[in-house]
């Protein structure tokens, strides 16, 4: 009797543990970090209804509640007007079901940055809670590379080089690099960074301008084996993504190089001219041949 009843105990306490590691839980929540204000962001969240019925999937932002998926009842999915948020209804990243929910916004603007919440309960009697909270944040990123102006195709060891690089608009704005060889250059190298602001449907957008000036000069670059590259690199140190670059090539003719190169030019030259000159040549010969037979004719007739 006694084992029995010690077997029965113990039966209770493994189903009522197995019930409770068995609640309803929220596995994953996907929102991301940072977006650009022309995205199409996808968020969504995992979950867990052990042993209880899905009720309902609710995101809210900032507390207000945008989304609701309800499978017991019809329609089962409503939207709320939230100011920043904006739900693709037929999009095929939208799909809820007992085990997630996935759904996609569209036209962001400033607004649209805040927290996100999934909020998933279950049925009657309990109806038990699970959520997930995270940060999302609006940014306009660069769309394209840095420009770069003022650079020629060719310099000689000694010229004085001048160049500027302008980043793309962007909010919040990019910080600007130049590289020389791959590597960073100095500060002595760069005139102070100049910025230009416009306000854009809310967006404080700015694209900043670095100038660059250098004298070619292996004793501070190094050797410089004919040429150089030179780098420019926009960078929004808070969302790495939006990093873009530019890369150009300027070419430095050695000293060796220069002598081959003129020689090449005079060989050149000295065969364009006696091209031009062959063909004058034989011309003048027949002017003479001509002048020679009119005074054998001149002579002939006097005789």
């Amino acid at each position: 009797m006694y084992h029995q009843r010690k077997a029965i105990l113990s039966l209770i306490f493994t189903l009522q543990y197995f019930r409770i590691i068995r609640t309803l839980q929220l596995t994953e929540i996907v929102v991301p970090d940072v977006v650009d204000v022309r995205d199409t962001p996808t968020l969504s969240c995992s979950y867990d209804m052990g042993t209880h019925t899905l009720n309902s999937v609710k995101w809210y932002k900032d507390e207000s509640e945008f989304f609701r998926y309800s499978p017991m009842l019809e329609p089962n999915v409503r939207t709320f007007p939230v100011d920043g948020v904006s739900v693709v209804r037929d999009s095929p990243e939208h799909y809820c079901n007992r085990f997630m929910c996935s759904i996609q916004l569209q036209r962001l603007n400033i607004k649209s940055s805040g927290t996100y919440r999934c909020e998933v309960s279950g049925d009657a009697p309990e109806f038990k809670l699970a959520h997930g909270v995270y940060n999302m944040t609006v940014a306009v990123l660069p769309q394209y590379d840095p420009i770069i102006n003022g650079l020629q195709h060719n310099y000689a060891l000694g010229d004085f080089v001048v160049a500027n690089c302008s980043s793309d608009m962007s909010s919040p704005p990019a910080r600007l690099y130049w590289f020389i060889n791959d590597r960073i250059v100095p500060s002595d190298y760069l005139q102070p960074q100049q910025e230009t602001t416009i306000e854009s449907d809310g967006f404080i957008l700015r694209y900043r301008t670095l100038e660059l000036r250098f004298h070619i000069d292996e004793a501070r670059l190094g050797k410089i084996k004919g040429k150089l590259m030179l780098k420019c690199l926009a960078r929004i140190d808070a969302f790495p993504q939006g990093t873009r670059e530019t890369t150009q090539v300027v070419y430095i003719p050695m000293t060796d190089e220069l002598r081959n190169q003129k020689l090449i030019n005079w060989r050149n030259g000295a065969q364009s001219l006696h091209h031009r000159s062959h063909p004058h040549s034989k011309q003048h010969l027949k002017y003479v041949a001509l002048l020679i037979l009119s005074l054998l004719a001149i002579i002939s007739l006097s005789l």
